[in-house]
C-alpha cells in the first residue's frame, strides 16, 4: 500500500469585517443604515419568546467568523486533485454572498491535500458467491443510489490527522457520492460537510449543507402534519433547553416562521394533490393520478435554500437568526471533543 501523505497551505486570516456591521441584504447602505444595527448582545443573545432566535427584529449587527479546514483527495484514478486552490476561494466567496448579509462570514483556514485516490462509490449487491462488490463509480462516472454517504472510515488516516475540533470542516468530494452535512446538536467525534468538488464553485449546495451545519433543516422537515400544534417533541435532542416560542410557527415544520409550509414529495398523502408542477425543478418526482396542486394548496418557496428546488440561493432573516442561535450553540459547548473557536 502507497504511504500516504498530505500537504497542507493555510491562508493568512486577516479578517477586516469583524468590527462591521454587515447590511442585511442592502448594497450601499446609507449611515442611517449603520447607526440602526443592534449591538452584539442583542443580534447574537438575547432571546425570549416573542424572539426565541437572536436579532430577529435586527436589520444589521455584528460579523462573526468561522474558519473552514478543507480536504482534498485526487479523482478516483489517483491523478488529478479534485479542486484547485482558485475554485476554492470562489465558492467560499459564493457561500459568505449568502450568509454574510446574516453577520456569518467563512474564511479558508487550511487545505489538507489528501495523496490518495477518493474512494469510489461501491455497488451494494455481490457479483457473485466469494466476490466482492463492484465498483460503479470508477473514472469518475456517475454510481451508487441516492444519497449515498461516504463513512469517516473511508476517508483515510490523513484526514483523521487533520480534522479540527475548532474549524469548520469540509470534504470535497468526488461525483456519485450524495452530499451532506452534521447537524450541530448530536454528539459525534467527526462534523462534517461533504459537498461534490465539481460544483463547489458554482452551486448553491455547499451553502445548503453549510445550513444543516449551522442548525437549520429542510423546508420539508415535518411535512406530514401542517397543522400541528407543536413539533417541538420530534426535536427533543436540541430543543430540551429551548424555550417555548409565542407563535406556533417557531414550534413546527422547520421552527422557521418566513419558510411556507413544504410537503415536497409527498403532498399527495398529505394534501391530496401533486406537487409535479415543479418537477423541472425537482426531477425526482414520480407521475402521479392526482392533480397538480394549486398555489392555495401548495406554495412553497422554490429559492429558499434549505428547499430541495433547483433555484434554491437565498435564506431569510429568521434562518440567519436561527444559524446565530446556532453557532453560539456549538462556541459554548463541547461536543465529545467538538468546540467552535471563531477567528477573533
Amino acid at each position: 500500500m502507497a504511504e500516504r501523505t498530505s500537504v497542507r497551505t493555510t491562508s493568512i486570516l486577516l479578517v477586516l469585517l469583524l468590527t462591521a456591521p454587515i447590511l442585511a441584504g442592502c448594497l450601499g447602505g446609507s449611515t442611517n443604515d449603520i447607526d440602526e444595527a443592534c449591538d452584539e448582545q442583542e443580534y447574537w443573545f438575547e432571546i425570549s419568546e416573542d424572539s426565541p432566535y437572536p436579532g430577529l427584529d435586527c436589520e444589521t449587527g455584528l460579523s462573526k467568523t468561522l474558519a473552514m479546514t478543507i480536504f482534498v483527495h485526487r479523482d478516483n484514478e489517483g491523478i488529478d486533485w479534485l479542486i484547485n486552490e482558485t475554485s476554492i476561494d470562489t465558492g467560499i466567496e459564493l457561500i459568505n454572498s449568502i450568509y454574510n448579509p446574516y453577520g456569518i462570514h467563512f474564511v479558508l483556514d487550511e487545505i489538507i491535500w489528501i495523496d490518495e485516490a477518493f474512494p469510489d462509490v461501491q455497488d451494494e449487491e455481490d457479483e457473485g458467491e466469494g466476490e466482492k462488490p463492484g465498483t460503479i463509480n470508477n473514472s469518475n462516472e456517475d454510481g451508487g443510489d441516492f444519497g449515498d454517504q461516504i463513512s469517516v472510515s473511508q476517508l483515510g488516516d490523513v484526514f483523521a490527522e487533520g480534522y479540527n475540533p475548532a474549524n469548520v470542516n469540509i470534504v470535497m468530494q468526488s461525483i456519485g457520492w450524495g452530499s451532506y452535512s452534521m447537524y450541530p446538536w448530536y454528539s459525534r467525534e467527526y462534523y462534517i460537510s461533504t459537498v461534490r468538488a465539481s460544483t463547489f464553485a458554482t452551486s448553491p449546495v455547499p451553502s445548503h449543507e453549510l445550513g444543516h451545519f449551522l442548525g437549520l433543516y429542510h423546508t420539508h422537515q415535518f411535512y406530514d402534519d401542517p397543522n400541528s400544534d407543536s413539533d417541538l417533541a420530534r426535536a427533543f435532542i436540541w430543543t430540551q433547553d429551548w424555550l417555548t416560542p409565542t407563535e406556533q410557527c417557531y414550534s413546527t415544520g422547520d421552527f422557521i416562521c418566513s419558510t411556507p409550509y413544504d410537503c415536497y414529495i409527498w403532498c399527495e398523502e398529505i394534501l391530496g394533490c401533486t406537487a409535479n408542477a415543479y418537477e423541472s425543478d425537482r426531477p425526482d418526482q414520480e407521475p402521479s393520478e392526482f392533480a397538480n396542486c394549486t398555489i392555495e394548496q401548495h406554495n412553497p418557496s422554490r429559492t429558499n435554500l434549505m428547499s430541495r428546488y433547483s433555484d434554491r440561493s437565498e435564506i431569510t432573516p429568521d434562518q440567519g437568526a436561527r444559524a446565530r442561535y446556532f453557532i453560539e450553540f456549538m462556541v459554548v459547548n463541547e461536543r465529545n471533543g467538538n468546540q467552535l473557536v471563531l477567528v477573533e
